[in-house]
């Protein structure tokens, strides 16, 4: 059903960023740093989508995803050690990373929000494994 949805003329997607099989890593393998780094690519993304000017019905249903995602954001902000600044991502997350700045770059507006959309439940697992840390499975 997913596919279905990115398949939609002006929500179709020349990259699948978040389909189930893109990723061909766990968020619980990757360090924490990593992880850390994932969830704020992740919320940024998401939180930017949400952002972007829409119909008056879906203004006001956005309000509360928009403002708990954005809460999040200042979270993970306030517990990220300054070390994670300086942290050099893995393999796997730095090639995530490229595809998700190249998808920003490269796909519709219409592709880029319903892959956010799609793709919520994901970046909540990976914000809970984040917070988790060494604990993460």
């Amino acid at each position: 059903q997913d596919e279905e949805i990115l398949l939609l003329s002006d929500r179709k997607c020349n990259t699948l960023l978040f389909h189930r099989n893109t990723r061909k890593w766990n968020t619980a393998e990757l360090s924490v740093p990593d992880r850390v780094m994932l969830v704020k690519a992740e919320l940024n993304f998401a939180t930017a989508m949400l952002r972007l000017p829409t119909t008056p019905t879906f203004d006001e249903t956005r309000q509360q995803p928009l403002a708990f995602l954005t809460q999040a954001q200042e979270d993970l902000r306030g517990c990220m050690p300054t070390e994670a600044s300086s942290h050099q991502p893995s393999r796997k997350l730095r090639q995530w990373l490229l595809k998700l700045e190249t998808a920003k770059a490269t796909e519709t507006k219409g592709c880029l929000e319903a892959s956010a959309i799609l793709h919520i439940f994901q970046m909540l697992h990976d914000l809970q494994c984040a917070a988790l840390r060494e604990q993460c499975t």
